[in-house]
C-alpha cells in the first residue's frame, strides 16, 4: 500500500484521536495554581484538533481527492460528514467551557471522550465494511454512555446514562447480529459486494431479510426512531446541554449518513425486494416516529425533554427520504442534516447561554429572559422557527424537499401526515419564544435567580447566535447548498451501487 496515500485517508480521524490521547494527561495536573491554564490548554488543544482535521477536509473536498485505504474511504459522502461533524464538535466544545464552569464540574476526561466519539462518528460514516461500521458504532457509543453521566453527582445523569447503556447494548447486539446474517447469506462483509449478491439471489431470503431488518433495528436506536426511542429524554436531561445537543446532532447525522450508505448499497436503491421491505419498515417507522414524538413533545414542561422528544420527530421527517428513495429526497436529507445542525445546537444552547443548568431548565425559567438579552434570544428564536419548519428559515426548505420528493414517489399519504406533524410542532416550538418575549417572571423564580452570581458565557452566546444567522443564511443560500454541496454528496454516494 502507499503510505502517503493511507495517511491521507486516515489523517482526518488520526488528529482527533491524538487529541484524545493527550487530553487525559493534562488532566494529570492537580496544581491549584496552574489548573486555570491548564483548563484552558485543553480547551485549546481540542479546538485545535477540530480546526486541524476540518481545515484537512476542506482541503480534499476543494482538491476532489478521495483516498482510501481497505475498506476505510475519504469519499465526498465522508468528507461532507467530517465537516458537519467537526462543526458540531466544535460548537460543542465552546458551550462545554461555559457549561462546565457553571456546573462546577470541569474535567478533562469529558474532552478525551468527545474527541474519541469523533472518531467513532468518522469511522462509522467513512465504511463499506460491516465490521467497521460495528467498530466505528461502538467507538462513539461508549464515550457517548460516559458523556451523558459526566456530572455524575446529579441523579439524572446517572439514571439517563444507565437507561442509555442497556438500550445500546441491545441495538449494538443487533446490529451485529444483522451482519452475521448477511454474511452468511452473502460471504461478504463489504456492502457494495453484498448489495450485488443479494442482487442474484432469486427471491428474498428470509435470513437475508432478518439480518437486514436487526441491522436496521440498530440504525434506528441510534436516530431515536420509535419504538426504539425511549431512552432518549432521559439520557438528554441527564447529559450536559451541549452534549445533549452533540448527541441529538452529531449522532442523528452520521447515522443517517451511514444508513444512506448502506441502505443505497444493499437494497440497490431501494428498488429491489430487499429494498420495498425495507421501506415499508422505514415508513411505519417514520410514522410511529412523527406521531408519538410531537405528541408527546406537546406536554412536557421541562425544555429539554421537549427538544428530545422534538429530535424524536425529526428523526421520522428524515426517515421519509428513505422511503421516497429518490435521489432528490436524498438530496434534501443531506440539506436538512445542515440545518438541523444549527437549529438544534442553537435551540440547546440558549440553556447554557443563560446559565440554566441542573433543574432550571423549565419553561418557567426562560420566562422574560429575551429582554435581557434580546440578540442572543432573536437568535434562539430564528433556531426554533426552523425547527418549526417557518418559511423563509432552513429548516422549512429542508422539509419542503423531502415531502415533495414523497408526493413524487406516489406517498402523498404520508406527505400529509407529515405536513400536519409538523404544523402540531408549531405549538411547542412557539412555547419558547412566548416564555421569553410575552411572559412575565414568577416572582420566585425571580428571587432565585436574583441570588444567583451573574452568568457569563460568551462561547455558548457566540454559537447561538452563529447558528441563527445560519437558520436564515441556509435558507437564502439553499441552491448553493444543494447543488454545491447535498447534491455531490449524494451523486457520490449513489454511485456506489452502479
Amino acid at each position: 500500500m502507499n503510505g502517503a496515500r493511507d495517511l491521507a485517508a486516515l489523517l482526518p480521524l488520526l488528529i482527533p484521536a491524538a487529541a484524545a490521547c493527550l487530553l487525559p494527561i493534562a488532566a494529570l495536573d492537580k496544581d491549584q495554581a496552574t489548573r486555570k491554564w491548564i483548563r484552558g490548554a485543553m480547551f485549546f488543544t481540542a479546538m485545535l484538533a477540530i480546526l486541524g482535521s476540518f481545515l484537512y477536509v476542506t482541503r480534499l473536498w476543494e482538491a476532489g481527492h478521495q483516498p482510501t485505504f481497505a475498506q476505510f474511504r475519504m469519499d465526498r459522502l465522508a468528507q461532507f460528514g467530517a465537516i458537519f461533524l467537526l462543526v458540531a464538535a466544535a460548537m460543542t466544545v465552546m458551550q462545554l467551557w461555559d457549561h462546565l464552569h457553571q456546573e462546577g464540574w470541569v474535567k478533562g476526561e469529558t474532552l478525551s471522550l468527545l474527541m474519541t466519539a469523533v472518531c467513532g462518528m468518522m469511522l462509522f460514516a467513512s465504511t463499506t465494511h460491516l465490521m467497521l461500521l460495528f467498530l466505528g458504532l461502538e467507538l462513539f457509543s461508549i464515550p457517548l454512555y460516559a458523556l451523558t453521566a459526566t456530572v455524575r453527582l446529579r441523579a439524572s445523569a446517572l439514571e439517563g446514562a444507565m437507561k442509555y447503556f442497556m438500550t445500546g447494548a441491545v441495538a449494538s447486539s443487533c446490529f451485529l447480529m444483522g451482519a452475521v446474517l448477511l454474511y452468511g447469506v452473502t460471504g461478504s462483509l463489504d456492502v457494495g459486494e453484498m448489495g450485488v449478491r443479494l442482487g442474484l439471489l432469486k427471491g428474498l431470503d428470509p435470513l437475508a431479510l432478518a439480518g437486514a431488518a436487526l441491522l436496521l433495528l440498530g440504525f434506528l436506536f441510534k436516530v431515536s426512531a420509535v419504538p426504539f426511542h425511549q431512552w432518549t429524554p432521559d439520557a438528554y436531561e441527564g447529559a450536559p446541554h451541549p452534549v445533549a445537543a452533540f448527541m441529538s446532532v452529531a449522532t442523528k447525522g452520521m447515522t443517517f449518513l451511514a444508513l444512506l450508505r448502506v441502505f443505497t448499497a444493499v437494497s440497490g436503491g431501494g428498488e429491489g425486494l430487499l429494498g420495498v421491505k425495507l421501506r415499508t419498515a422505514m415508513a411505519l417507522a417514520a410514522v410511529l416516529t412523527m406521531v408519538a414524538g410531537n405528541l408527546t413533545a406537546l406536554v412536557q414542561t421541562n425544555v429539554k425533554r421537549m427538544l428530545a422528544y422534538s429530535s424524536i420527530s425529526h428523526a421520522g421527517y428524515l426517515l421519509l427520504a428513505f422511503v421516497a428513495a429518490t435521489p432528490m429526497a436524498f438530496t434534501g436529507l443531506v440539506f436538512y442534516l445542515v440545518a438541523y445542525l444549527a437549529m438544534n445546537m442553537g435551540a440547546f444552547g440558549l440553556l447554557t447561554a443563560f446559565g440554566l443548568v441542573g433543574e432550571r431548565v423549565t419553561f418557567d425559567h426562560l420566562r422574560g429572559l429575551g429582554w435581557k438579552r434580546p440578540g442572543l434570544s432573536l437568535a434562539a428564536t430564528l433556531c426554533l422557527l426552523s425547527l418549526a419548519g417557518i418559511p423563509p428559515t432552513a429548516g422549512f426548505f429542508g422539509k419542503y424537499m423531502i415531502f415533495k420528493e414523497l408526493v413524487q414517489a406516489g406517498h402523498v399519504g404520508l406527505a400529509v401526515l407529515a405536513v400536519l406533524a409538523s404544523l402540531v410542532s408549531v405549538y411547542y416550538y412557539l412555547r419558547v419564544p412566548v416564555a421569553l418575549w410575552l411572559e412575565k417572571p414568577k416572582p420566585s423564580l425571580e428571587r432565585e435567580a436574583a441570588e444567583q452570581p451573574a452568568v457569563e458565557a460568551p462561547f455558548a452566546g457566540a454559537t447561538v447566535l452563529v447558528c441563527g444567522l445560519l437558520t436564515l443564511a441556509c435558507g437564502f443560500l439553499q441552491t448553493f447548498l444543494v447543488d454545491g454541496f447535498a447534491a455531490r454528496v449524494v451523486r457520490d454516494c449513489i454511485g456506489l451501487v452502479r
